[in-house]
């Protein structure tokens, strides 16, 4: 066989052709050993790979499915199968264009079951169906219905401790239309976003989140995206001393005193609002006087009226709570 080869390529011939001249050495410019070797190595192996595709053998490929001809009235209620499971034989080279490349199955959606040992899987030519799996597919339909969701962010921000969110982050568009069939559709509240985490935000943000698609492709959903905004700014804390006063003690009734008659607030602000929450007038603290009638325990909680325009967050009262004395019944 070696020497047919070598009669068709002169070029071989040549490569292993002893060498001419006394001293037993090759020509200056002739190939190296190294060279002779390489050739002979990558030669055998196309010449295997070409003699070992042309053999007859079975594999077992998967091939993704399509549904068509649905009617646009009607939805699917079960997904079907993501894969066909196929059992082919025939000759190595269009088993490895099938491996590589293989055909979509197509499901006529017109059809309540299929057997898919009679549909046509345009298969190269000598390529035969010796299996399938599963053998029967069923298409469960039913009437196609929209309903419009709100949308459920699932999305942490997380911010430094130096920074706060200024506001709760904002989805644009609130809510979106869900498509599908009426068994699954009607059990929504509303419709997720993909997961995701945020850390150490300082500044806006505003990003595309994407919607989740854990039901396709049973149901539709429009938009497939909403926008994400949302503000970090620096905060700080404050602590201000607050005059406690009784409201709405009647006239016939004496003065109630308070022990203490001011609380310790310490709160946390916008570090742009810091000025103007340590001096707001606004920022007070009160004990309605029915609080007092209706208490069994001597000691009553101060309510905290917070400045209009500021943002205050995480606000602690020292001491939580007030005695009281000279409260005459009536």
């Amino acid at each position: 066989m070696w020497s047919e080869i070598l009669q068709r390529f002169p070029l071989l011939q040549n490569l292993f052709s002893r060498p001419v001249g006394g001293d037993g050495r090759r020509p200056e410019g002739g190939p190296s050993k190294g060279m002779v070797i390489t050739v002979c190595i990558l030669i055998s192996t196309l010449l295997w790979f070409t003699f070992t595709l042309q053999e007859t053998y079975t594999t077992t490929l998967d091939m993704p499915v399509r549904v068509v001809n649905l009617p646009p009235d009607q939805a699917l209620a079960v997904p079907p199968p993501e894969v066909i499971r196929v059992q082919l034989r025939g000759e190595g080279y269009p088993l490895v264009q099938l491996y590589f490349n293989p055909p979509t199955v197509t499901l006529d959606a017109r059809q309540d079951a299929i057997d898919l040992t009679g549909v046509d899987l345009n298969l190269p030519r000598g390529v035969v169906v010796e299996g399938v799996v599963p053998q029967l597919v069923e298409l469960r339909k039913e009437p196609r219905v929209t309903r419009r969701l709100p949308v459920d962010l699932r999305v942490t921000i997380e911010t430094p401790p130096t920074h706060d969110l200024l506001f709760p982050p904002q989805v644009n568009p609130d809510s979106v239309l869900v498509s599908g069939a009426v068994s699954i559709v009607e059990g929504l509240s509303a419709w997720p976003t993909v997961p995701m985490h945020l850390r150490d935000v300082r500044d806006s943000v505003a990003l595309r989140i994407p919607l989740s698609d854990t039901l396709q492709p049973l149901i539709t959903v429009r938009p497939d995206a909403v926008w994400l905004r949302a503000r970090a700014v620096p905060f700080t804390e404050g602590v201000r001393e607050l005059p406690v006063r009784v409201t709405g003690v009647p006239s016939n009734e004496r003065m109630v005193t308070l022990e203490p008659t001011t609380v310790r607030v310490r709160f946390r602000v916008p570090l742009s609002q810091y000025e103007t929450a340590m001096v707001a007038p606004d920022f007070f603290a009160t004990v309605p006087y029915e609080v007092i009638r209706a208490d069994t325990t001597g000691r009553v909680r101060p309510l905290i009226h917070l400045p209009e325009g500021l943002i205050i967050r995480d606000l602690v009262v020292i001491p939580p709570a007030l005695r009281y004395y000279n409260v005459l019944i009536q």
